[in-house]
């Protein structure tokens, strides 16, 4: 699923711009929350919100027009109350309403406002449309798409792999292959009818890939810097693996606002989506009348 809110600040609130870590913890926070219910479903399939082994998530960049960037240090200072922020996950549609709620009850500590730490409050909400997947789409990375080297026959000085680079598509299937067998507890792609012999998963880079380097705040992996690229592509896999991969994230480290991505229009006019099921007293958008 996907949800995309609109969180409310103070006009002013001066945010750093690599602000991943903070996203990703209040997230963390967030579904820690869940119901004995979903903490059941997660549970049965091997994570467990409380300790933060449940990765199947992602989100997009803030949208946060208008702003001032301070290049020096590295802020931006936000000129508007509100901005907008997608989240993405491979979770059960049952949960879509707990998850919504989940969000309103707990504000996002971010920045600082006035020498005292920016609070971030959900105001609005909207499910987005189920895309119609087909086994080859193209995509627009809207955040950077980390893919680390898988084969250690063949060394290279640098981990992440450039998107350019040969052996790119092997490492860039491998990891979206473990991760979704993680997610479904190990079990056989062939068993579950998941992969045919016969069709061979095809990825293919237009134009020019972006790098960027993510400096990173404390955080559940450890990991200080993580570099990764933003590029449109188009891949061909299996339905479900496609559908894993565009909700819970491409590439690694999605959990840390990684791999999000974007049906590019060419393929959003070609689409016939089931519709969006937006959630609130009126009918296409939902509004925070105060925590419940």
């Amino acid at each position: 699923m996907r949800i995309q809110f609109t969180l409310t600040c103070q006009k002013g609130t001066i945010i750093p711009i690599n602000y991943q870590s903070e996203i990703s913890n209040w997230v963390f926070s967030v579904l820690s929350k869940a119901s004995p219910e979903m903490a059941a479903w997660a549970q049965k399939r091997g994570y467990d919100f409380a300790s933060r082994t449940f990765k199947l998530f992602t989100f997009s960049p803030l949208a946060i027009y208008p702003y001032e960037m301070d290049q020096v240090r590295q802020e931006f200072r936000l000129q508007g109350n509100q901005v907008k922020l997608t989240f993405s996950t491979f979770i059960d549609p049952a949960f879509e309403q707990q998850i919504i709620q989940l969000f309103r009850q707990v504000p996002l500590t971010l920045g600082v406002y006035e020498g005292q730490p920016g609070r971030f409050e959900v105001k609005h909400w909207q499910v987005m449309p189920h895309p119609n997947f087909r086994e080859g789409m193209q995509f627009k990375a809207s955040s950077p798409i980390s893919v680390t080297n898988v084969d250690d026959e063949k060394p290279v000085p640098n981990p992440y792999l450039m998107p350019d680079n040969p052996d790119y598509d092997v490492s860039f299937f491998t990891h979206a292959v473990r991760r979704f067998k993680a997610a479904t507890q190990y079990k056989s792609l062939a068993a579950l009818k998941l992969i045919d012999p016969s069709f061979a998963m095809n990825f293919k880079m237009f134009g020019q890939a972006k790098s960027r380097l993510i400096h990173l705040k404390p955080n559940t992996d450890g990991i200080q810097q993580l570099r990764g690229f933003v590029y449109d592509f188009e891949v061909a896999m299996s339905l479900p693996l496609l559908e894993f991969c565009y909700y819970a994230g491409f590439g690694e480290y999605p959990q840390l606002g990684f791999g999000y991505v974007e049906i590019k229009e060419k393929e959003k006019e070609k689409e016939k989506n089931y519709g969006g099921k937006p959630f609130s007293n009126h009918q296409n958008e939902g509004h925070n009348r105060g925590h419940n």
